[in-house]
Formats: structure tokens, sequence, C-alpha cells
């Protein structure tokens, strides 16, 4: 698990000037990639309007716009909505 971490946390914040961006998504894209996110069981970082942002999973969908996000840790467990997500990126 630990190993597992340190390479998606690498993954997420090694510098990339392909993978930056200050740009934020449509809610149509940030939906399609948190069902990407949910049938592939894959870790996303999402990032929120108010500037902040965490990694885990979607385990669940509640509604049309309501996510499951199970931490990294897997011991948080919180309701999203994506009128609040700034952008999502995939594992």
């Amino acid at each position: 698990m630990k190993n597992s971490l340190k390479k998606l946390c690498h993954y997420f914040f090694d510098y990339d000037d392909e993978k930056l961006s200050i740009y934020s998504q449509y809610n149509y894209e940030i939906l399609a990639e948190l069902n990407r996110a949910l049938l592939g069981r894959s870790y996303v970082l999402i990032s929120y309007q108010d500037g902040t942002s965490e990694i885990g999973q979607i385990i669940n969908r509640i509604s049309a716009g309501r996510f499951i996000l199970r931490s990294v840790n897997k011991k948080i467990i919180k309701i999203i909505d994506i009128d609040n997500i700034f952008r999502i990126d995939l594992e």
C-alpha cells in the first residue's frame, strides 16, 4: 500500500508541463471522469473551487451529480458534488 501511495503521489505531483493546468473543467467533463473512475476503481485527484484538493477513490454514485469518495487511507468517506469541483485528474 505504501509503495502504491508513493507512486500515486509522484504521478499527481511530479512536475510535468502537460499535466499542469490552471483551467477548470466543464461539468460534463468532470462527470465523465468521475464515472470512469467509478468503473475503473482508479485513484483521482480532485481540486475544489476553494483551492483545496484531495486524493481518493470514487466508490459509489448517489445521484446525477453526487458521488462518494473514499480517501487514500480508506478511513474517511465523503460525499462530493460536481458543482464544487474545479477539476479532476485520474491516475
